[in-house]
């Protein structure tokens, strides 16, 4: 029995604090480890685009979450997608790359590297991911890499993109963390302007950029939810309004785009946030990353 008050509040104040530091390593302990860098297979190809071989694998595509069932988000219904093996560029297809295709094709090519739309909205950067491109050109451009390089190159699907954001993490907001600044670039630390690639850290599967700089095309028609959506990985290849006129982008009325743009809010960057472009216009802000089947 302690008799000395100062001795009883001395013991006290030391109970307390091996049981705050007890809370502490708790709740550590409890925290969900974060998944590590992995060092996956890449090859670069003829035009200097990485691409990465990602493993195959099922996940929970979209939110369901009570703040994404307002009437106007449309990430929902979460749905569990089985993704196969397959290859994601490492970054978006740069200038650079986008102007040796250019440089190939003759006289369609010299005019578009000397139209003044395309000259303003790619000046900043060669490597900067190129935008101000229509969904016919992005379909030659795959076309033509596939000739020259050898086939498979293509557009990921929607599920194969958020697939590749997350990296094996169901919790992340953005695409490599729950802090966007760190990882990409957006209206609120970008001044509003491009930047080129692969200056922020990449997430888990090794891919920059997938959270702001530019928003990418997916090969997806835009479907306002996710009901009736493939669980397979593959793509929408009809809208709800599509005709069965055109092909490649240009057999969608709208495409499906992710993740978020240097013009645009931390909120649009998210691994969830979807939005839908019309592919025969040209869209200051949106760029596109190369997929290839193994």
């Amino acid at each position: 029995m302690i008799n000395n008050p100062l001795q009883a509040r001395y013991i006290t104040r030391l109970y307390f604090r091996a049981s705050l530091i007890l809370l502490v390593l708790g709740l550590a302990a409890c925290k969900p480890s974060r998944p590590k860098q992995l060092k996956l297979p890449e090859v670069t190809n003829s035009i200097g685009v990485t691409m990465v071989s990602l493993p195959g694998g099922t996940f929970m595509m979209g939110d369901d979450s009570e703040s994404a069932k307002k009437p106007w988000r449309s990430s929902i219904p979460a749905h569990t997608v089985d993704v196969p093996p397959f290859q994601m560029g490492k970054t978006e297809v740069t200038v650079s790359q986008y102007k040796k295709f250019l440089s190939s094709i003759g006289r369609e090519g010299e005019k578009k590297l000397n139209d003044t739309g395309f000259l303003k909205h790619n000046s900043v950067s060669d490597d900067a991911p190129v935008r101000y491109i229509d969904g016919q050109e992005i379909d030659d451009f795959i076309e033509w890499l596939n000739r020259v390089d050898g086939p498979g190159y293509r557009l990921p699907t929607e599920s194969e993109w958020e697939y590749a954001c997350r990296a094996g993490n169901r919790t992340d907001m953005y695409c490599g963390g729950n802090d966007i600044d760190p990882i990409g670039w957006h209206r609120e630390n970008s001044g509003q302007k491009i930047q080129p690639v692969a200056k922020k850290r990449p997430n888990a599967f090794g891919l920059y950029d997938m959270s702001g700089n530019a928003e990418e095309w997916t090969a997806d028609c835009w479907h306002q939810t996710y009901e009736g959506a493939p669980t397979d990985g593959s793509a929408r290849e009809k809208g709800p309004k599509d005709s069965a006129q055109g092909r490649g982008l240009n057999r969608c009325k709208f495409i499906v785009v992710r993740g978020g743009s240097v013009e645009q809010w931390r909120n649009r960057a998210t691994a969830t946030y979807r939005d839908s472009r019309f592919p025969r216009a040209l869209h200051s802000e949106t760029g596109f990353r190369l997929a290839r089947t193994n």
